[in-house]
């Protein structure tokens, strides 16, 4: 039921409901809403305005503070009342005094199951979230709530907040990659009566399909290929081949995201499959630049959109995220590799990459140790002190790695423009000077050397 199914007298008195919570004035909105509700029970939006107010209401008093006298009733699932009897009852005992009450809201849903309103039964668990954020049992029954009710969206987003509040969460991340897969088979319309087998050919030819997979198939060829492995992942959803090969071909019809799921659950069953890992990576960074591409050509079609400044810290927080990814496979090969130096300077670029330098500079410091990359190590160390400030620090970093240099290469270009940026920094007008010249000397066109350096005898 919604606003516009309310009978006239209900409506009105609605519509001064919301205008007394607009106003603030609680009690007042409480009255009117729950006379609506008990009136139209079924009516959600009523019912989700009218928690609103309550919480309002009892704002900065402790959560659950009536909640041990709610003890005294049956549970909703037990009770041998009528469920819109219970549910109203609820309503005037309980919720008015403890909205968040754990024990009443979970009486709410069972009631609510029983009456057939699932979305009311949702509610009640997304009430107890609301109030509870860390109760990870309730998130559990909420998502497998809306699993059972062909809502997989929700459901992942909700095992996606399980596993921020416990990582270790194992039912969440497989519970997560289940909602996934789902999803991405109901909007394919594979749960539809019949879905896999319309798109189905003859065994023989879906044999044939298969061996396609390898050559180029047009857009309808792999549109059958993947019916036919949808079929059987409906016979065995924990088959890591069949996984692998839905996965595959979405990457293939160019569907990155719906890859990405499928790989990502693939690994999840195969956990130690090294290719398999870098494949998510792949096809991970694969959305994310189309993210980033996406968001940036919306901010040069509108420079002076209001969101702009939220956009480009959406585009900043992707590349923290596939950076934050990178780090993790650059640590774990320290982690094998303590030794190497190699992996020691590539795991400090990282850093750098996320502005962490504090953390790349002892990287460095051991990677410079090895002569193959001292020099690229040294201009990384250089940058990690100028960006902190410390700059004579900076300037022996640089200076060692251009004095150990000596062929004028593109490395020493880099070197002795960074080193005359800091020299400029700290006022050291002759020494910069020297870099710039040094460097104009010998690559006219570098960066804007020759402008800085025929600017200074104007």
């Amino acid at each position: 039921m919604t606003e516009h199914d309310l009978q006239p007298q209900q409506k009105n008195l609605w519509l001064k409901g919301v205008s007394a919570y607009q106003l603030k004035n609680y009690d007042y909105a409480i009255s009117l809403i729950v006379s609506v509700i008990k009136q139209s029970p079924e009516f959600l939006g009523g019912r989700r305005l009218l928690r609103r107010a309550e919480a309002e209401k009892f704002k900065g008093h402790k959560k659950g503070l009536f909640s041990g006298g709610f003890s005294m009733f049956k549970s909703g699932a037990n009770s041998k009342k009528e469920p819109w009897e219970g549910i109203a009852e609820l309503e005037d005992t309980v919720f008015q005094k403890d909205p968040y009450s754990i024990n009443a809201n979970q009486a709410l849903y069972d009631y609510a199951v029983r009456a057939g309103q699932h979305e009311i039964a949702a509610f009640a668990l997304e009430t107890i979230r609301e109030g509870h954020p860390g109760n990870t049992k309730n998130m559990h029954r909420l998502a497998e709530h809306y699993m059972g009710h062909e809502q997989p969206e929700k459901a992942g987003d909700i095992y996606r907040n399980i596993i921020r509040v416990d990582g270790s969460d194992m039912d969440a991340v497989k519970g997560e990659k289940d909602a996934a897969a789902k999803t991405s088979m109901m909007r394919q319309g594979w749960q539809e009566e019949g879905g896999f087998r319309k798109a189905m050919k003859s065994g023989d030819e879906a044999q044939q399909m298969e061996n396609l997979a390898r050559q180029g198939m047009t857009g309808e060829q792999m549109e059958n290929l993947l019916a036919q492995f949808a079929a059987e992942y409906e016979n065995d959803q924990t088959n890591v081949n069949i996984v692998k090969k839905i996965a595959d071909v979405y990457d293939r019809m160019e569907k990155p995201e719906e890859a990405l799921q499928w790989y990502e659950y693939a690994a999840e069953l195969s956990p130690g499959d090294v290719s398999l890992q870098g494949r998510v990576e792949h096809v991970r960074n694969k959305v994310a630049e189309i993210q980033i591409q996406l968001t940036e050509a919306e901010i040069e079609a509108s420079p002076e959109s209001p969101d702009i400044e939220e956009k480009r810290a959406h585009i900043h927080q992707i590349k923290i995220d596939r950076l934050s990814t990178v780090l993790a496979e650059a640590k774990s090969k320290i982690e094998r590799h303590p030794t190497d130096k190699q992996y020691r300077f590539e795991l400090a670029s990282v850093l750098i990459q996320m502005e962490q330098y504090r953390e790349a500079i002892p990287e460095l410091q051991q990677a410079k140790s090895n002569p193959h990359i001292r020099n690229k190590a040294l201009l990384l160390l250089g940058t990690c002190f100028a960006r902190l400030g410390m700059n004579d620090l900076a300037i022996n970093a640089y200076s060692d790695a251009v004095k150990e240099l000596t062929i004028f290469n593109k490395e020493k270009k880099e070197l002795l423009y960074e080193l005359a940026l800091i020299y400029e920094r700290v006022s050291r007008k002759d020494d910069y000077l020297n870099c710039m010249k040094e460097i104009y000397n010998n690559d006219y066109g570098y960066r804007d050397v020759a402008k800085r350096v025929e600017s200074s005898y104007q």
